[in-house]
């Protein structure tokens, strides 16, 4: 009996350890690939031919991680990521939160002019010239990979290695506000990082991706849909 106790509890120790390896390797994975695509691949002002290989790679890896890796090697539910039941609040919820946001980003605006530079709004002149194809690839990418990424994955798997929910809060926050900067600049940057606040802010309440991707839709439709459009 003692035997096939120490067993259990060896088998459960090594079990454990393999979920935590197949969990950091997931993490290099994802942030290496993001680092490589957006900050090599990327030049400063990229062309769309750089854009389209740099969202190719993104999905691939995505679709690597959701088909085969978290269900095959970690043994693991998408529900692990955050990918549980939609709800109806979802939507007044996120649209309520992006409400808040366009309040947060009119302050900032003022902001950044006061200390010589511009927001978001300044990409537009730049993003109004790529063609509806790319535009699209960035809205999906935007609103549903990310928010796989830096919300859903980053922040479970990295409150499981540290114990602690707020070293994945933290991370989440910055590494999606940083991957940003070489495309958007300091400026625009500095505004993602309040929608990055928001995203994580809202994931950790409700423990579920679908309102995070529902806000971060919104802004990409405007970003890189509504506004290039209105512009063209």
């Amino acid at each position: 009996m003692e035997a096939t106790g120490r067993s259990q509890n060896e088998l459960k120790i090594t079990k454990k350890l393999s979920e935590k390896w197949f969990f950091a390797i997931g993490l290099i994975i994802i942030l290496s690939t993001e680092f490589i695509s957006r900050d090599v691949l990327l030049p400063e002002q990229p062309k769309e031919l750089y854009i389209g290989i740099a969202l190719l790679v993104e999905w691939l890896i995505l679709l690597f991680l959701l088909l085969y890796w978290i269900p095959k090697v970690e043994g693991k539910g998408l529900n692990s990521i955050g990918f549980g039941k939609f709800k109806g609040r979802y939507f007044w919820m996120s649209i309520l939160t992006y409400i808040i946001l366009m309040g947060v980003w009119t302050g900032s605006s003022f902001g950044l002019k006061a200390i010589g530079l511009e927001g978001l709004r300044s990409l537009q002149h730049m993003i109004k010239n790529y063609n509806p194809l790319t535009l699209s690839g960035l809205f999906i990418t935007g609103t549903f990979l990310e928010e796989v990424f830096y919300r859903g994955y980053l922040i479970e798997r990295l409150t499981f290695l540290t114990g602690q929910r707020w070293v994945g809060t933290v991370i989440s926050w910055l590494t999606f506000t940083l991957v940003h900067m070489k495309f958007f600049g300091l400026g625009p940057t500095l505004e993602v990082s309040i929608l990055s606040v928001a995203l994580v802010l809202l994931y950790i309440k409700e423990k579920s991706i679908w309102p995070c991707i529902v806000v971060h839709g919104i802004n990409d439709a405007f970003g890189f849909l509504i506004f290039p459009l209105l512009l063209s």
